[in-house]
């Protein structure tokens, strides 16, 4: 608790490290639905990232702290042609190496989102065993991403003949790529402003001088009712060489739209313990029980452990979208969320100038078993964190580097999974009809090539903090 850092601190931290996976996708027959049969092995490897700059200040009997810090970035460049149809590949370069003059280039393929906040905090120790606290979050959300649909899914092309004969012919591919941001302010081509803040609210009590509990509850953002709307730019085109004059342009000459995205952010809730153990005091462990509420549950809109109120889809308006292309220009990209639940532990010992911390993670996944899919961090999760925390010689300067091991646990999704191809074929079928029974699934997203197959992975990350405090506790 913030209220319990006497004096005057500041750290700042880095994190960077390699994500792999290792998916094998069910073979699908013709008409695009999944047969019995595994294909090889595809393995994805990219980057990871993260920061957290921060400081806070005591003033008896209240702390003031501000930070700015990302909560949970996730990156994929890479993917492979077997996966477009969930994550297209970047097609030659990174987005680090675009030209200025190529509005093109980021977004064409991968995918990466990145959500940050600037958060100013507030904390009272209103007895001399109790404290209380309130933070004011400034959420911002960049995302791109970018995946291929089967044209042969639309009414709409039914003309083009056996050129297009099955459903997962890159001939007949179509990619939408989106990136875009929330913005604060309106800017001067009018696109929507997304400015938003979130309130967290918690409390710690002394149980005795060496336990400790806690609580802590995060609201969704206020303004918009837990809305976030993303503006941005999209490409709609085509991949391949290949095309008629009935497909829209390929990409390299294809000119980007503007687009803006709009999803729903959740609340959080946890619980914490902090134990001191050892007749010298020098070990301390601090647990963590957390529940992020995916689901966005509202009040008579269903339970989010064994159903979904929101499955995290999120809308995507399309401006100025090219007639030959088989979107909509209101398009919804179907995620498959569920309730989120995790645990932490940390042990630390401490002795002289050097200390010690062990940590371990669980969580639960944060879609559901059949929606899993390569450009998702998704699965349960389990894994380690090693750091040792090195004070300078007798100053008050730290030095923590860290090392983490994550392993996301094999799922198999089942067959057809969350997408399913074959309502996309009976609502074409129908004509288009949104009465039919397929219009449902279709709507919502999920009227696509097949996700099945069978998913694990494992994140490396490797860690560096810097720390200052007036006062360097557990070191004295």
């Amino acid at each position: 608790m913030l209220a319990g850092m006497k004096g005057l601190r500041f750290q700042i931290g880095g994190a960077g490290g390699m994500d792999q996976r290792w998916i094998r996708r069910y073979a699908v027959d013709p008409n695009g639905e999944p047969t019995g049969e595994l294909g090889p092995r595809t393995s994805l490897i990219n980057p990871t990232g993260g920061y957290f700059v921060g400081g806070s200040i005591y003033f008896e009997p209240f702390a003031v702290g501000i930070g700015a810090y990302d909560l949970g970035s996730e990156i994929h460049y890479t993917s492979d042609d077997r996966l477009r149809w969930h994550l297209a590949p970047e097609p030659d370069r990174a987005p680090i190496f675009c030209r200025r003059d190529d509005p093109t280039c980021r977004l064409n393929g991968g995918a990466a989102t990145q959500r940050t906040d600037i958060t100013v905090a507030v904390a009272w120790n209103i007895l001399a065993n109790l404290r209380i606290g309130v933070g004011v979050h400034l959420p911002r959300l960049r995302q791109r991403f970018a995946y291929d649909n089967s044209t042969v899914l639309s009414e709409h092309r039914e003309e083009d003949g056996p050129r297009c004969n099955r459903v997962e012919n890159p001939l007949c591919a179509e990619r939408l790529g989106f990136n875009g941001r929330t913005r604060w302010l309106p800017d001067r081509d009018n696109r929507p402003a997304g400015f938003d803040v979130a309130l967290t609210f918690g409390l710690a009590f002394d149980v005795s001088d060496r336990v400790t509990l806690g609580l802590r509850y995060r609201t969704r953002p206020l303004v918009r009712g837990g809305e976030l709307t993303l503006a941005g730019d999209a490409l709609v085109c085509r991949p391949d060489s290949g095309g008629t004059e009935s497909d829209v342009l390929p990409c390299d000459v294809a000119t980007p739209i503007d687009a803006t995205l709009t999803e729903r952010v959740s609340r959080e809730a946890a619980l914490g313990a902090a134990f001191i153990l050892g007749r010298s005091r020098l070990w301390h462990i601090d647990t963590n029980l957390y529940w992020i509420d995916l689901c966005n549950d509202i009040v008579g809109r269903g339970a989010g452990v064994r159903t979904c109120a929101d499955s995290g889809t999120q809308h995507i308006s399309l401006v100025g979208l090219d007639r030959n292309s088989v979107l909509l220009p209101e398009s919804a990209r179907y995620r498959g969320h569920q309730d989120l639940f995790g645990f932490d532990a940390y042990t630390t010992y401490t002795r002289s100038n050097l200390a010690i911390v062990l940590g371990g993670h669980f969580s639960s996944p944060v879609v559901r078993n059949a929606a899993r899919a390569p450009g998702n961090n998704d699965g349960w999760r389990a894994g380690i964190t090693v750091g040792v925390p090195l004070r300078m010689a007798q100053s008050n300067l730290q030095i923590v580097p860290g090392y983490g091991f994550d392993l996301y646990l094999p799922g198999n999704t089942g067959r057809p999974g969350a997408f399913d191809p074959a309502a996309a074929l009976a609502f074409a079928a129908s004509g288009g009809d949104i009465n039919s029974a397929e219009a449902d699934r279709v709507l919502a997203g999920q009227g696509r090539p097949s996700n099945a197959g069978r998913y694990t992975g494992a994140v490396h990350t490797f860690m560096l903090t810097l720390r200052w405090s007036e006062r360097m506790l557990g070191f004295e």
